[in-house]
């Protein structure tokens, strides 16, 4: 098979940041259609004014981009100017959409971490959003590599349509298929977040945690989706649940962050603003995937709407508050 090629990449955010329990902050990425052309944190509609309002950016972090380091058969960029070029083994990983075709693969090096990632074809996946430790499958395979870089708090993100997989130290396989995604824990310990409109088999009694995520332990989880309708989510109707969670859990995680920059806030308040941030990330990175695999249409302007607010509002601190004359 011919080894894969590379372009430059054309757009990629250099300030990055992050904050409350290593969550990054996340600037504008290039999305797939023109209605996720530059959104906040994910793929969706710029932020609107009343979404940025009293509200200020958490310090930056600069990273440096992943860059593949391995790779077999096509897999090339969905969008941008050198939509459809073809990657190159030592190149920086674009932060565009990766159509892979049946049989390729491509291994992803974070440049932090030392941590690689493998993703397997036939796929549409996004690795190294914002050069940041986390990944985005609209379809297809995704590999882990224990001991490649693992350290307290760099964990990876893995989101497809139905939920977001996270682990630091362990060896697993994520599957997204057409009407399911199929996670397999090898070794060590990963944690589910299930979409509102998705259910899992596999998780045992007691499975779920304190902060609105699964514990996985080795085995087998099967996620599907279970809309009212049997919706597909990468549709427009589809993508209004997760979008849904992503706005107001945004705006919850704002609301606590400026309960605690007013002071005075107990343990629990912390722990919740911690909790709520995390959530809301993980709702706005599905919503972000669902909508931002679909064409530019007045509907999906209108959705990004939420994604931005929902990004703001986890990923900005509200104006402290003004002191005594």
């Amino acid at each position: 098979m011919p080894s894969l090629r590379v372009l430059p990449l054309l757009v990629l955010s250099a300030s990055l940041t992050r904050c409350g329990m290593c969550e990054p902050n996340r600037g504008p990425e290039p999305g797939a259609s023109a209605s996720a052309s530059a959104p906040p944190a994910s793929a969706g509609a710029a932020p609107s004014a009343s979404a940025s309002h009293g509200q200020r950016p958490r310090p930056a972090q600069a990273r440096m981009p992943c860059r593949v380091i391995d790779g077999v058969g096509d897999a090339r960029m969905e969008t941008g100017v050198d939509g459809g070029s073809p990657l190159l083994i030592q190149g920086i990983v674009p932060n565009y959409w990766v159509d892979m075709a049946a049989g390729s693969k491509f291994v992803a090096k974070d440049a932090q971490t030392s941590r690689e990632t493998t993703f397997r074809g036939p796929a549409r996946v996004k690795a190294c959003i914002l050069a940041q430790e986390e990944s985005w499958l609209a379809s297809g395979g995704f590999e882990s590599s224990v001991g490649s870089g693992e350290a307290p708090g760099a964990e990876e993100w893995v989101v497809t349509p139905l939920g977001v997989v996270r682990y630091n130290a362990s060896k697993l396989s994520v599957d997204v298929g057409a009407k399911d995604v199929h996670v397999a824990v090898a070794s060590g310990q990963a944690f589910l977040w299930i979409a509102s409109d998705a259910s899992v088999k596999g998780a045992g009694p007691g499975a779920k945690t304190d902060d609105g995520w699964l514990r996985a332990d080795p085995g087998t989880y099967v996620i599907t989706g279970t809309g009212p309708t049997g919706t597909h989510p990468l549709t427009e109707d589809g993508s209004r649940p997760a979008l849904a969670a992503c706005s107001t859990l945004g705006k919850s995680a704002h609301d606590l962050s400026g309960q605690l920059l007013a002071g005075g806030a107990d343990a629990g308040t912390v722990l919740a603003q911690v909790t709520t941030r995390r959530l809301a990330r993980a709702a706005c990175a599905v919503g972000g995937l669902r909508l931002g695999t679909l064409p530019a249409t007045a509907t999906t302007a209108s959705l990004g709407i939420l994604l931005s607010e929902g990004n703001a509002g986890w990923n900005t601190l509200p104006d402290a508050p003004a002191g005594p004359p």
